[in-house]
């Protein structure tokens, strides 16, 4: 069993996207935005699961820098799961959510193949037309986003930017300089393109980059308790503060807190960890499963939606673990080469 506590924020961050959405998904506000925060806790989960692909990464580039090797890895990791997910949402869920009776006449093949391979939320017929958000799947648009970071590490290592820390610590600040100036951090919100680059992708750009750098500086950057209680006030606090306070106070103060937790030994939190990861299950499988309750249920509230999305989702992402994504991952090349240092 992996000595970290990632596997269980990782399972925290995906069961915060569904509590999120089953607010949303009734037409009902986020109770951390209701409390004027600036984030709901799904996009808190999502900043998470961003902070924590950049930590991982970068020390699987570090341990292994082949570029063939590295992709592979990223692809068996997202590939199977993602592809499982949209079979069961398009011929599964859509139909059962299609607000027209031609809905399989008027699915289009091409697209489906298209998003599988760009990794994006598929498109469908219309479906759920009396939802907020009337999609099949609206949880799988940032996993395209978590692919091009996968590229841009790519990228990076093979151009030996990889090797230089203040390197890469020079373009953090950068893309996290033009993110808090006004980058949109979750769905529905608008913004602008910076020399053609999205404005969320500059957003999870900055969140991954954040990442590499704590994992960079990780013998440099001492995680202490002391330090975690001021960071975690700091972020709390800058929840309520303008848009980039924020935005600059999540890819700092709340990564600081987050990879202390990820990092933390404590009695409690070993006998927390978990040898199964089903956080991807979860964040696959939520949003269908609470789209359909929310029809079937419409006078559900929010709280309850939760609990029953939860608990039909756990066994759904065991089994996605189990029979798809453990097995991609028994797939991955072994390794060839040690770990190299990273030039100050």
């Amino acid at each position: 069993m992996h000595k970290n506590n990632f596997n269980l924020l990782r399972l925290l961050f995906a069961v915060g996207v569904i509590f999120s959405h089953s607010f949303e998904l009734l037409r009902h506000q986020d109770p951390l935005e209701a409390s004027g925060a600036g984030m709901s806790v799904g996009t808190l989960g999502v900043c998470g699961f961003f902070l924590l692909s950049g930590y991982l990464t970068a020390q699987s580039w570090t341990h292994e820098p082949r570029a063939l090797a590295f992709l592979k890895k990223r692809a068996l990791r997202l590939y199977p799961a993602f592809i499982a997910a949209s079979v069961l949402s398009v011929f599964v869920v859509g139909p059962l959510g299609a607000s027209t009776a031609q809905y399989f006449s008027d699915w289009s093949a091409h697209k489906f193949f298209a998003d599988l391979i760009g990794l994006r939320q598929p498109r469908t017929p219309e479906v759920f037309a009396n939802s907020p958000v009337p999609s099949v799947n609206g949880s799988m648009w940032t996993i395209t986003f978590e692919l091009r970071c996968y590229l841009l590490m790519t990228v990076l290592g093979l151009c030996g930017v990889m090797k230089r820390r203040w390197a890469i610590l020079l373009l953090a600040v950068a893309v996290n300089a033009a993110a808090i100036a006004g980058a949109p951090m979750q769905r529905g919100e608008q913004g602008d393109a910076l020399f053609g680059v999205s404005g969320f992708m500059l957003w999870f750009a900055s969140l991954y980059l954040a990442g590499v750098g704590f994992y960079l500086l990780r013998e440099r950057l001492p995680l202490r308790g002391r330090f975690a209680v001021f960071a975690l006030l700091g972020f709390g606090a800058a929840l309520f503060a303008t848009a980039p306070v924020m935005r600059a106070a999540t890819v700092t103060l709340g990564a600081y807190c987050l990879f202390y937790i990820g990092q933390r030994q404590s009695p409690l939190l070993q006998k927390l960890r978990m040898r199964d990861d089903l956080s991807y299950g979860l964040y696959l499988y939520g949003w269908p499963v609470t789209q359909l309750l929310a029809l079937w249920l419409p006078s559900i509230a929010p709280l309850a939606l939760f609990a029953c999305v939860s608990a039909i989702c756990v066994p759904i992402a065991f089994v996605s673990w189990r029979g798809v994504e453990a097995p991609a991952l028994r797939l991955k090349p072994a390794p060839t080469a040690q770990a190299r240092p990273v030039a100050a």
